[in-house]
């Protein structure tokens, strides 16, 4: 963290005492998941080191996907999603699309669903289980995929 604020700078490493800094021309990027509490305190510190780019769930993205595999349309899936993420409410922790991005979304969602987006729902929905219950896959399955 040290040589993220002050490029100009050098420390020697552990091993061999060779001095070390980062180079003032060097970009960083990196991917960070808001939603883990676990990193309150690294996300401080580097949210004043960084700039951020917040990136939000854009079902566009699953629509166009889907598309390009000429597959099954994802409209009511989109519809359960959108259904999800209002009752989570805060968009850190809405379900976005990488879950569905698989070129054989149609042999494995029922394998997402119960062990990625049900799982999820359990931590997240811990005080009102009657909402995982809302959503498991076997209430909403049915909705997915029309004519599939």
């Amino acid at each position: 963290m040290y040589l993220l604020e002050y490029r100009d700078r050098h420390i020697p490493l552990a091993g061999s005492g060779e001095l070390f800094g980062i180079p003032e021309n060097a970009l960083i990027l990196a991917t960070m998941n808001t939603a883990d509490r676990s990193i309150a305190l690294v996300d401080n510190a580097l949210r004043r080191r960084f700039a951020f780019i917040s990136l939000y769930p854009n079902y566009q993205l699953l629509r166009r996907y889907r598309s390009k595999e000429n597959e099954l349309p994802v409209e009511g899936l989109i519809e359960v999603l959108e259904e999800i993420n209002r009752e989570i409410g805060d968009r850190n922790y809405h379900l976005g699309a990488s879950f569905f991005l698989v070129p054989d979304l149609e042999v494995q969602i029922e394998d997402i669903w119960q062990m990625e987006i049900e799982p999820y729902l359990e931590e997240y929905f811990c005080d009102r289980p009657y909402k995982v219950e809302e959503f498991r896959w076997r209430e909403v399955s049915d909705r997915f995929f029309i004519d599939f």
